[in-house]
């Protein structure tokens, strides 16, 4: 599923049921209490979402159609979802990073292959546009802004502990260190200067799922441990919080009801 935060609102969206099919519902938690959302125009799993310009877009992901280039955008709480220009690569467990006013879609898989190419959405001009090519390029990847950069930590095909930030200023890549543990279908947030990467997949579909957390302040990863390990999630930040709400709490699909968060 996807997660994002706006307007002091945290919105879980999309992701499979317990019996694995896609959905398109949307929850959404609002001063201590959830409640449902818009639902999406589609069912989608393995979707991203990020906030930029003050508002919730979600892109990518896969339906009974396959692999998506569509996405979406909810301008205010309580709106109906508006499609937007398509992404230029359809792509399945993809990172969207929201840096400013720009959308920025790292890796995923068309269906077929790894998507290679990252591309960025201005949201003044309404149009995607490909950037530089993933070092790494690969799915199930964790998503966070820092320092003015896009980032993607982790992933599979191949499983990696790679961390890449593309820097938009300067049109290049920097690799971070690796996390501890290559992990796959993780969770990533920015609480300022401090990043966090948790749970995920060891190894592929088999792996079991992790319990590592992983935090970034500047020179290393130091590792602690996650309450519910979990994979399949996005963490979004409330409160000055990440928060981890849903996922899958076994290898596989085994969903879960359950929020905690790290701060």
């Amino acid at each position: 599923m996807a997660a994002a935060v706006v307007a002091d609102r945290l919105y879980v969206i999309g992701g499979f049921n317990a019996s694995g099919a896609d959905v398109n519902s949307v929850f959404v938690l609002h001063n201590g209490a959830w409640s449902d959302g818009p639902p999406l125009p589609l069912a989608l799993d393995h979707l991203s979402a990020a906030v930029a310009s003050g508002r919730l877009y979600v892109a990518g992901g896969s339906s009974t159609a396959g692999a998506s280039r569509r996405a979406f955008v909810l301008a205010a709480p309580g709106e109906a979802w508006r499609e937007i220009t398509p992404m230029h690569h359809a792509r399945i467990a993809l990172a969207l990073v929201a840096l400013g006013d720009r959308l920025f879609a790292i890796g995923g898989r068309d269906g077929a292959r790894e998507v290679g190419p990252i591309e960025m959405f201005d949201t003044a001009a309404g149009s995607w546009v490909d950037l530089s090519q993933l070092p790494h390029p690969r799915d199930h990847v964790a998503g966070f802004a820092l320092q003015g950069m896009a980032c993607a930590a982790g992933g599979r095909t191949p499983d990696t502990a790679a961390v890449d930030c593309y820097d938009p200023a300067s049109k290049s890549w920097r690799t971070l260190p690796g996390l501890p543990l290559a992990t796959s279908g993780a969770g990533a947030a920015s609480l300022g200067d401090v990043v966090v990467v948790a749970g995920g997949e060891a190894a592929s579909e088999r792996g079991a799922v992790t319990d590592q957390l992983a935090e970034w302040g500047g020179s290393r990863w130091l590792t602690e441990r996650m309450l519910v390990p979990r994979h399949g999630v996005e963490f979004a930040v409330l409160g000055g919080r990440a928060w981890a709400c849903g996922g899958g709490i076994a290898p596989g699909l085994h969903p879960t009801t359950v929020c905690t968060s790290f701060g």
